[in-house]
């Protein structure tokens, strides 16, 4: 095969727009890897077409778009569904009733996605010697999908890194491509330095982390409170296995604190399915043999993460119930983003044998004048993480392990850990309204 003929046939001149028709479904990928010109030629001319399906799983975009495809004036014309999780817009737009959300699990996201997918639409590094087209730092969100794919349609952009693993499509996989220009989007996940209820909370997850653990961690400042431990703490030997590396892998890399030695797979190297973070991070991982890309299908598995050696899953939550229920996706019918990984790791950490899976939160919210422990989640609430499934719940005041427990041990141990000016109602509320302790107060 002549690549470079190959690759002169398959450019087209609309951002592959010409492949888009009435009724389509239309599937961009997220982040980094978010098509923006692609996004932007559509929003302009969103109105040429009819019906079409509009899924993602998390946009970014860093080029403009005139009008939002969330838009009320592309009503009938685009219909947006979310795949993964929220952004701001979309979040008002499902809300609105102009998208909606599709529930499910990273690990089976596109490996079990329902729909024929007429075009699909990613980011990708320029085709190399050998006809391959990397995709780039998001690149393990699309493998899965290619099966249910009609039309791939790929954004070529220099500023792709080139990263290491299965994210790799052949020219010959191609319907058409189109060349862009533009850094990619930023989202470094630590803001301000981590506040005195992060670092109190980091104290008591630092204590569980073993040597030679292998980390899944999830997004905010927590992550980076529990580094700075794990520098100064002297942790050794660590590995990651994660769904989403964040510069956090950067930073204990350069520390020696990752090592990936210990791993019983995949060892002597990281592995993720995309990376979030800062232009650092991309810079990390490029043509890093030390930084791996698979599927989600392989990433997210619990069986996967279950088999690792000593895995540690560490992720938020919104709110838990006295019963270890966890709420992470919103407050009753309101939905604030989706699950991600989360469920796949805590439950893929505590099924193995010294494993830990993690839930941290912050005792009170809205200034110190709710409680995020409750005695029921409020009706209509997700369930990310359910009660039978629950390991480690920590707070600022403490880290519980209530896999296994009574319902009335779990009460009990979570009212150990909220904020001692909510533990008397919550003692009340556990015994006179749930009847989970024993007599009246």
């Amino acid at each position: 095969m002549n690549f470079q003929a190959e690759l002169t046939a398959r450019r087209v001149s609309d951002e592959g727009l010409g492949f888009v028709h009435d009724g389509a479904l239309v599937y961009l990928n997220g982040a980094s890897g978010f098509p923006n010109r692609f996004a932007q030629r559509l929003a302009a001319e969103g109105r040429r077409f009819r019906d079409v399906q509009l899924f993602h799983p998390m946009r970014r975009e860093v080029l403009p778009l005139t009008p939002d495809l969330v838009s009320a004036d592309l009503a009938g014309h685009l219909f947006h569904v979310s795949d993964f999780t929220y952004d701001e817009n979309v979040r008002t737009a499902i809300r609105e009733g102009r998208a909606s959300y599709r529930p499910n699990h990273g690990s089976e996201s596109g490996r079990r996605f329902p729909y024929d997918i007429d075009v699909f639409v990613a980011g990708a590094t320029p085709m190399d010697e050998h006809g391959y087209f990397n995709l780039g730092s998001w690149g393990g969100w699309v493998p899965d999908f290619l099966p249910r794919v009609k039309k791939l349609v790929l954004e070529v952009n220099p500023a792709q890194p080139r990263v290491h693993g299965d994210v790799n499509v052949h020219i010959s996989q191609v319907a058409g491509f189109y060349e862009a220009d533009y850094p990619l989007v930023e989202l470094p996940q630590a803001g301000a330095a981590p506040s005195e209820t992060e670092k109190r909370i980091a104290t008591h997850i630092a204590a569980l982390i073993e040597d030679g653990s292998t980390l899944q961690v999830g997004a905010g400042n927590l992550p980076e409170a529990v580094v700075q431990l794990l520098v100064t703490g002297g942790a050794k030997d660590l590995g990651v296995h994660t769904e989403a590396y964040f510069d956090w892998v950067v930073r204990l890399t350069e520390a020696g604190v990752i090592t990936n030695a210990r791993k019983s797979l995949d060892r002597g190297r990281m592995m993720a399915a995309m990376a979030i973070g800062s232009s650092r991070l991309h810079r990390f991982v490029d043509r890093n043999p030390f930084a791996w890309f698979r599927a989600f299908s392989y990433v997210n598995d619990v069986r996967t993460i279950a088999a690792g050696y000593r895995p540690v899953s560490i992720n938020a939550t919104l709110e838990v119930d006295l019963m270890g229920q966890c709420a992470s996706e919103g407050f009753g019918h309101l939905h604030h983003s989706g699950v991600g990984g989360q469920w796949n790791f805590h439950y893929g950490a505590a099924l193995a044998d010294e494993g830990k899976g993690i839930i941290a939160l912050s005792s009170t919210a809205r200034g110190g004048t709710v409680s995020r422990i409750v005695p029921m989640l409020a009706a209509g609430t997700a369930v990310t993480i359910p009660r039978n499934d629950i390991h480690w719940v920590v707070t600022e005041y403490g880290a519980v392990d209530l896999r296994g427990k009574s319902l009335r041990d779990r009460a009990r141990l979570l009212i150990s850990i909220a904020h001692p000016q909510f533990r008397e109602s919550l003692e009340r509320a556990a015994r006179n309204e749930m009847h989970l302790l024993p007599g009246t107060a």
